[in-house]
């Protein structure tokens, strides 16, 4: 039986990392015509005759280092962080061959391959602490062999100037290697299997050797066939490193080296170093690929790419056809023959140069082929069109792209110059599109030619968020500066055009969920959702230019828990009471999933949501091409995207998540069919996952096969679990009294009344908006029962009910901290008076009278006056350890 896919299969990847210095190889081998290139955490191999990507999937952190064989069979990728990985892959199939987890305990920051493809070179990213790096020489043999392979060579790199590339000399590989900082070259020697460290030694250079700066170092190389070493700099410049000879200073060898010359080569930055045969190859900042001689004569010169800034540069395995093919000796005598290359460069371009180009008078045809449609490598935010394969992205540089998800190639392309992007949005109907900027700036265009609609600029602050609704006749907006402003499409005369209606401030933090959606009455709302925990409903029909926008109502949540964001429930057509209702589905940063009705404003249900990655930071809501059912697509600040099936109930099965970026996510859309999730990264790349809700779908289905169950399982604590079931057979006893001598009827129910005395014996301890939340939650369990209301709870529903609304961590020192900062205590030393706790817990918030005040007290610290109970000044540490009685092991969980 075939195995199911999973539930997001990586479909395409767009773009790449720009700034990974070697970041493409060419596995080109005169049978093939492939490369390879990094993209965030994955690497790609694409396939330019059939158009298929590959990819090279493990890594959790940015891979930064990229490299392969000589014989192009296998590549070796590399990242630092945390969970480091040195991978080495199957360069046919993209299938690893080998993982070492840590190679280095903080990563790998550059690397080296030997020729032949026996010995690999690693520098180690710096220790946070001492700033010590290792270099270190692997067998690849013994790599591939070894269950735990080590390095033949390490040694310690000496603090002081990070070394940031690796090189082995190529006429004396592995004996001999060179590194170097942005300041600092290091030469490198070994004498495996003699020793397992190197010896090295670091020639000093300084600006008045030459008479003039010397810039920062970039990348170093030996001279082909000679005893010369390169190292390029950000000036443009060389450093020629040659042997002393008889002018070797006390101290030193003849053959160490030594600056001997400074030359400059390009204008601008030297971004690439390299060699092919024996020539030196470099790539600039200016966009520009040169060839020298040992001699450093020039001798080619690629000039008219207009790619932008070399970042990278990789060439085939295999020489030139014209070449291969068995041209005669006399005509290739003193002319340019190299294998043909691929050039990666900072703007996200790929591009594939014949070298025999070099001899083409016309400059056009010098200027290569571009391998891939390049992405733009600032993208702030993606949407996807909602009746066709298309999706656009902005970019925080201003430039739009539409682009075709089915053929991946870019469309059309627009460039706004008034202001950096931050949002873009298609109408329902897909007829024109909406893009924000920084300064305020909205601009409504058509979608098939992204000609302009209508210009407006109503606020001065950044565009935040964009939302259109499904009739296409209103665009919603909000700013930075926590207004939501709205546009209408309104006649004028004979005439329709896009009109200001108005704005309103009715949030004091950040408005983090903007949202058109439609009542089962066809009614179109307009709600926002501010991170100060208020929701507000607009009034969209209601609302003229003459009148500005109306708000028809609010709601402010229990403060504790900041919300993230909004979006519109699917229709709960399980539950019949529930069926005709609008309701919301909101996100916190407590990794709680709430569902709002607006109408009777209050909360539904509260579930706990995906606790994986950070709290959602977005939510869309889809539905499965293949079984009709409604699912929610999420994404965390960082890293994690991921499905929730729906009606979810707060059981993990019900959802699934992976990393899809190794840093900050920029944007999350779904495709119109429902088939595909685009996410985009702060890293320049932006992904297109194959969408399989079968998955999901079984594993939601497995779990509630188990019944009540499956929250045992959820728990995952038999302990406390036990405790649980002796808490609630206590809760039975004492609903039929405690001292009755009637049988006792234990049934396995016990009173709806009792259940938030039951969550504070667990030890949550719900405030009287939790305990509200809580009774409205049964209410919803009653009505998805098809009863009108439940009296009595069995233990596995009330295990249900602690498990979602319980907190996900325990009260740690520093939230008693914030609390107190929050009641006013100055932060310089977090003290309040005994006077300013007690108006704080009578007068603000949930008012604690005199009695329930001194009642508490007296049950915790034994005292009969509240002066007696309390210092007369205190601080976190002071309440926790004398009036909650902690210790501060237990405070920490």
């Amino acid at each position: 039986m075939a195995q199911d896919a999973p539930g997001l299969a990586l479909n395409w990847v767009f773009g790449g990392s720009t700034q990974v210095k070697n970041g493409v190889v060419n596995l080109s081998d005169g049978y093939s015509d492939r490369i390879c290139y990094v993209a965030a955490h994955t690497g790609i191999i694409y396939d330019k005759k059939t158009g298929k990507q590959i990819f090279l999937q493990g890594h959790c952190n940015a891979i930064v280092c990229l490299g392969v064989t000589e014989d192009r069979n296998t590549i070796i990728t590399a990242d630092v962080g945390n969970e480091s990985l040195l991978v080495l892959w199957d360069s046919r199939t993209g299938v690893p061959i080998k993982s070492i987890p840590r190679p280095h305990v903080h990563g790998i920051v550059a690397m080296d391959i030997a020729p032949g493809g026996e010995w690999l070179a690693t520098i180690s990213a710096p220790d946070p602490t001492t700033g010590e790096q290792e270099i270190a020489l692997w067998s690849l043999p013994l790599l591939l062999s070894e269950p735990s392979p080590r390095p033949a060579v390490l040694s310690t790199i000496p603090a002081g100037d990070p070394q940031l590339a690796v090189r082995f000399n190529t006429n004396n590989a592995p004996a001999e290697l060179m590194s170097n900082g942005k300041r600092r070259v290091y030469f490198w020697t070994s004498q495996y299997p003699a020793s397992g460290r190197f010896k090295y030694y670091s020639p000093p250079l300084r600006s008045r050797d030459f008479k003039q700066a010397v810039g920062d170092f970039v990348a170093s190389v030996f001279v082909p066939g000679g005893l010369q070493a390169l190292t390029a700099t950000v000036d443009g410049d060389l450093v020629v490193w040659d042997e002393q000879g008889i002018t070797a200073q006390m101290g030193t060898r003849a053959t160490d080296r030594r600056a001997v010359k400074l030359m400059r080569i390009h204008q601008q930055a030297i971004t690439y170093l390299g060699t092919i045969g024996d020539y030196i190859v470099s790539g600039g900042r200016d966009g520009f690929v040169r060839f020298f001689d040992p001699l450093l004569r020039i001798v080619a010169w690629f000039e008219d790419l207009g790619a932008g800034p070399v970042v990278g540069l990789s060439f085939s395995g295999a020489l030139p056809a014209r070449v291969a093919a068995g041209t005669e000796l006399a005509d290739t005598l003193n002319r340019f023959l190299v294998p043909d290359f691929v050039v990666a460069t900072e703007e996200g371009r790929l591009v594939a140069v014949q070298s025999a180009s070099f001899e083409e008078f016309d400059a056009a045809a010098r200027r290569g082929t571009e391998v891939v449609s390049p992405l733009i490598t600032d993208v702030v935010d993606v949407a996807c069109h909602p009746t066709r394969a298309e999706f656009a992205v902005l970019g925080h540089s201003g430039v739009l792209q539409r682009w075709d998800s089915v053929r991946h190639e870019c469309v059309g392309t627009r460039t706004f110059t008034k202001a950096p992007g931050t949002k873009l949005e298609y109408s329902r109907d897909g007829s024109f599109m909406v893009a924000g900027f920084e300064g305020g700036h909205l601009v409504l265009m058509a979608t098939h030619d992204l000609s302009d609609v209508h210009l407006a600029r109503n606020t001065p602050a950044s565009i935040a968020l964009v939302a259109t609704a499904a009739t296409g006749i209103h665009v919603a907006v909000a700013d930075e500066a926590h207004h939501v402003l709205l546009y209408a499409h309104l006649p004028y005369k004979h005439i329709m055009r896009w009109e200001y209606i108005g704005k309103a401030k009715a949030h004091h933090a950040k408005v983090v969920g903007l949202s058109f959606g439609e009542s089962p009455s066809g009614q179109t709302r307009l709600f926002s959702l501010g991170a100060d925990g208020r929701v507000v409903e607009y009034d969209v029909d209601g609302s003229k230019p003459a009148t500005g926008l109306r708000i028809v109502s609010h709601h402010d949540f229990a403060a504790g828990q900041v919300p993230t964001t909004l979006c519109f429930a699917p229709p709960l057509q399980y539950y019949k009471h529930h069926s005709a209702q609008t309701l919301l589905l909101m996100a916190d940063d407590s990794y709680k999933l709430r569902m709002f009705d607006p109408d009777l404003q209050s909360s539904v249900a509260t579930m706990l949501g995906p606790t994986f990655g950070g709290p959602l930071q977005r939510l869309l809501m889809f539905k499965s091409p293949t079984s009709d059912s409604a699912f929610l697509a999420y994404a965390t600040e960082d890293r994690v995207v991921g499905l929730v099936a729906w009606p979810c109930d707060g059981d993990p099965a019900q959802t699934l998540g992976l990393i899809a970026h190794p840093g900050r996510i920029t944007a999350l859309a779904i495709s119109y069919d429902g088939r595909k999730l685009i996410t985009a990264g702060a890293d320049g790349t932006l992904a297109m996952w194959d969408i399989s809700t079968k998955v999901l779908e079984a594993q939601a289905a497995a779990s509630a096969a188990l019944g009540g169950a499956r929250w045992h399982r959820v728990l995952d604590n038999p302990p406390l679990l036990e405790e649980l079931r002796d808490y609630f057979t206590y809760a039975q006893v004492k609903a039929q009294g405690e001292d009755s001598m009637a049988a006792r009827d234990v049934r396995g129910l016990v009173p709806v009344a009792l259940v938030p005395d039951l969550m504070r014996a667990a030890g949550f301890f719900p405030s009287e908006a939790a305990i509200r939340d809580i009774m409205a939650h049964i209410a919803f369990i009653a009505n998805g029962r098809d009863q009108d209301t439940l009296t009595h709870l069995d233990f596995d529903t009330f295990l249900s009910l602690y498990l979602n609304h319980r907190p996900l961590f325990d009260v740690a020192a520093e939230d008693l901290a914030a609390a107190f900062t929050a009641l006013g205590a100055p932060p310089s030393h977090g003290r309040l008076t005994r006077e300013q706790l007690l108006t704080a817990l009578q007068q603000a918030g949930e008012r604690m009278s005199a009695e329930e005040l001194l009642g508490a007290l007296t049950a915790l610290t034994g005292a009969d006056r509240i002066q007696e109970a309390i210092p007369s000044a205190l601080d976190a540490p002071v309440f926790s350890s004398q009036v909650l009685g902690f210790e501060d092991a237990q405070l920490a969980g």
